[in-house]
């Protein structure tokens, strides 16, 4: 039955279907709580399947949780090991911990989480029981004997990961199959102990007293670690040490303490019985046994990091060298971890024991693997991750760029076409009666993508009627409410749209819009788009139907996504072709003139009328240097840049951040500055510097000469699932940065100007004459105007834009 169970293991941690449903209790349990229960500030649940009780990281972390926040409420849920059963009990209450903790910490693997997706305003963080990067772990074992099948869901999902130096953050990313960013070098707070002279003294005196062991004998702990592909399948060859010959060789001086790695099955029984000779595997726990040692002997066991902290000597007895490297191998080669002599056969280790010393090459060794280990690691843990709320973003159920959701599958795609088909035969039903209604020289503005008018539509209102007085102006904004009541009340708002649009001569809309492209119009109906952004950046629309980033193309075409437009507002002569690709559109009824938003950019009366406003609200602001962070808005609502960490890098190099988020986006910051009251438009009237990913507010940005640089960690993935219509390794007005630190290091070094941001303005914002900007100039707004102006008086041909 051996090779079946087997396969079914293998099976099952390949398949993301099957490792869900393996857990499905868990699952379910947690999806509905999350819904239900709120999250309770300051609440930690310590998660571990490989020990009883608060011990190692989880117990260093737990005692300073309690120094730095006495109200905070820590719970535990232990059992020792994998194999072991969870009492039902445990099984009910897990859940229920997980949906109201505000930090989840683990220091191992624990399978139960890996299908969970963890609710916005919790972090999962790992605080590996083991420093350094020596064996590797996790995801960098793919393709290896115990490594990840291409659909394990393992380790994935961890908000934050700590490590023990700087240098080995990208091991640990590939590890967990994380971005670098959530990899933290904030130490091992096991580690802090070793930093504490007298407890490394008093730990030392604590456990020859245990054992029985004189002052004056010298101490050899022997600890390697477990072979196997896991604690499921972990064991040692103790009988590789020929023991009575190590301990002759050895002398009476010396005595051995053998603690076995805790996954590895008792080996006592196959140990001779020897004064000298003591099996410890018992001790959970290896600190207080390295504090006691003259000489560890070890292997391949991350122990030697620990140790390393104590300058003392160690020996690496490793008799099955070339078959472990070829099982598991490690992230350097590894004579590089070997700082004390290499020992392959039983007979020699004796020696080698007798006469090991520190090596020369200690120091570097400590600096490469433990640099942030100083006796601190515990309070910087506690304080900068798991007692800091973290960012909580979640997305309006509306798609990106205010594409409705019928355009995107949510089930059978039969149903959602079914229902696309009976909305618009509904519509039209409604809509016939409504076209025999008079028209009258009335122009309406439809809009989703705002809570309240936009200024865009403002300024166009404002401009049509400082050209013709006698036109009406209506402006119908609403976004789609969550949830199937509210749902109902937009339905009587279309109602609305559709009197309205019956009756005028023109419609303005800045996104896709039902009532505007699913309807047959009156021949005198001239729809026009002036897309809510400048310039021509990411894909959208019909160009990306069927991406992981844009609509399911049979939904699209049910719903006559974007069609019906006559004239078509791009804000430059490049975007001509991207927008005619995107809507569908001639490039014929593709008309350059920018949105009415320009003006306001300009305008440097407004600019400063705006500064004052944003000074009075916010005083804090004046006299900083202050950068704009504008994310992109993506459809499942997440950000790839911990935020929180940008902030704090920018203001090592003194830089405020301001952080604001997409419309179609609420976020629970924290303590982090949004700039209430203010929308990005605006903040960029008292902004130094631009940050974004992909957000078209760079174009915004560019008119003003804001230097720019890009954070785009995830580019590849989004390159893959969205893409762009410029090149955006080359074209960007901005160095691209893949790290916060590389980003704080290239703000410090001023790598982007005002002049290479105002070149990327000409070429994807043509201003009509481009004139000098002046207080009060309207040019942009009253362009499109007489565009719209002319189809106001019949008879009227909709189909030009000219």
């Amino acid at each position: 039955m051996e090779v079946p169970v087997r396969a079914l293991r293998s099976r099952l941690r390949g398949n993301t279907f099957l490792q869900k449903w393996r857990f499905a209790p868990y699952l379910l349990a947690y999806a509905v709580l999350v819904r239900w229960v709120r999250v309770e500030p300051g609440r930690v649940l310590f998660l571990s399947d490989s020990r009883r009780d608060f011990t190692g990281n989880i117990g260093f972390l737990r005692d300073e949780i309690r120094r730095q926040d006495p109200t905070a409420r820590i719970v535990g849920i232990f059992k020792p090991s994998l194999g072991s059963r969870r009492p039902i009990a445990e099984i009910i209450r897990l859940p229920w911990e997980m949906a109201r903790a505000q930090s989840i910490v683990l220091d191992d693997y624990y399978p139960v989480v890996y299908a969970l997706t963890i609710r916005p305003d919790t972090r999962l963080i790992q605080v590996w029981h083991a420093a350094g990067a020596f064996k590797r772990v996790g995801w960098s074992r793919v393709g290896l004997p115990g490594g990840p099948l291409p659909g394990s869901l393992a380790h994935r999902n961890y908000t934050d990961a700590t490590v023990s130096a700087e240098g080995i953050r990208a091991d640990y990313a590939e590890a967990y199959g994380i971005d670098i960013e959530r990899v933290h070098a904030l130490g091992v707070p096991r580690t802090d102990v070793f930093f504490d002279t007298e407890g490394v003294a008093r730990s030392a005196r604590s456990v020859r007293a245990r054992h029985g062991i004189p002052d004056g004998q010298k101490i050899a702990v022997f600890a390697p670690t477990f072979r196997g592909n896991g604690q499921l399948t972990a064991r040692y060859d103790i009988e590789a040490v020929p023991w009575e010959r190590f301990l002759d060789d050895l002398g009476e001086d010396w005595t051995v303490l053998v603690k076995m790695h805790p996954f590895v099955p008792p080996v006592a029984d196959r140990m001779p019985r020897h004064p000298r000779l003591i099996d410890v595997s018992h001790e959970r726990e290896l600190n207080d046994l390295l504090m006691a040692a003259d000489v560890l002997i070890t292997d391949y066991s991350s122990a030697i990091f620990e140790y390393a902290l104590l300058d003392r000597p160690i020996v690496f007895f490793c008799p099955d060298l070339e078959t472990y490297t070829a099982d598991r191998d490690f992230y350097r080669p590894f004579e590089e971890y070997l700082a004390g002599p290499l020992v392959t056969e039983g007979e020699k280790l004796a020696e080698a024991v007798r006469t090991a010393e520190v090596g020369p090459l200690a120091a570097a060794f400590r600096e490469r693997f433990m640099s942030a280990c100083d006796g601190r690691s515990s309070e910087r843990i506690v304080r900068e991750v798991i007692l800091r709320r973290r960012v909580e973003v979640t997305a309006d159920p509306v798609a990106a760029g205010g594409t409705p959701e019928p355009t995107r599958v949510r089930g059978a795609a039969w149903a959602q076409i079914a229902v696309a088909a009976l909305t618009r035969a509904s519509l039209t039903a409604v809509y016939a009666p409504l076209k025999l209604l008079p028209t009258r020289r009335k122009v309406v503005m439809i809009s989703r993508e705002h809570p309240t008018e936009p200024e865009d539509f403002a300024d166009l209102r404002a401009a049509i009627g400082r050209a013709d007085p006698g036109v009406e102006v209506v402006s119908l904004v609403k976004m789609v409410p969550p949830g199937i009541i509210a749902k109902a009340g937009y339905v009587l708002h279309m109602l609305v749209q559709l009197y309205h649009v019956a009756t005028a001569r023109v419609l303005v809309v800045d996104t896709y819009a039902i009532v505007a492209s699913v309807l047959t119009h009156k021949s005198d109906l001239t729809v026009v788009q002036i897309w809510h952004a400048l310039g021509a950046f990411k894909k959208f629309g019909l160009s990306i139907l069927g991406q992981a980033e844009g609509r399911d193309a049979r939904l699209a075409e049910a719903m006559r996504m974007h069609a019906g437009y006559d004239i078509v507002l791009a804000s430059a002569e490049d975007c001509r072709a991207p927008y005619a690709e995107a809507f569908g559109t001639p490039p014929s009824r593709i008309a350059v003139a920018p949105l009415p938003r320009v003006d306001r950019l300009r305008d440097p009366e407004r600019r400063e009328g705006t500064r004052e406003r944003i000074y009075e609200r916010h005083p804090h602001l004046y006299g900083r240097t202050i950068a704009v962070f504008a994310p992109t808005f993506r459809l499942d609502g997440t950000m790839t840049v911990d935020v929180a960490a940008l902030s704090d890098a920018l203001h090592a190099v003194g830089v405020h951040t301001v952080v604001k988020l997409h419309p179609l986006m609420h976020g629970d910051l924290g303590d982090l500055d949004t700039a209430p009251g203010f929308s990005t438009q605006e903040l960029l009237s008292v902004a130094d510097i631009f940050i974004t990913d992909y957000s078209s507010a760079l174009y915004e940005a560019a008119i003003l000469g804001i230097p720019s640089y890009f954070l785009a960690p995830d580019l590849d993935d989004y390159l893959a699932s969205r893409d762009f219509y410029l090149d955006y390794r080359a074209d960007l007005p901005g160095p691209i940065l893949r790290t916060v630190s590389e980003l704080a290091e290239a703000v410090r070094e001023r790598r982007a100007d005002a002049d290479t941001a105002i070149r990327f303005a000409r070429r994807w914002v043509t201003v009509p004459g481009d004139p000098a900007p002046a207080p009060g100039a309207t040019v942009c707004a009253d362009a499109i105007a007489a565009l719209i102006l002319p189809r106001l008086a019949l008879p009227f041909s909709p189909g030009s834009p000219t």
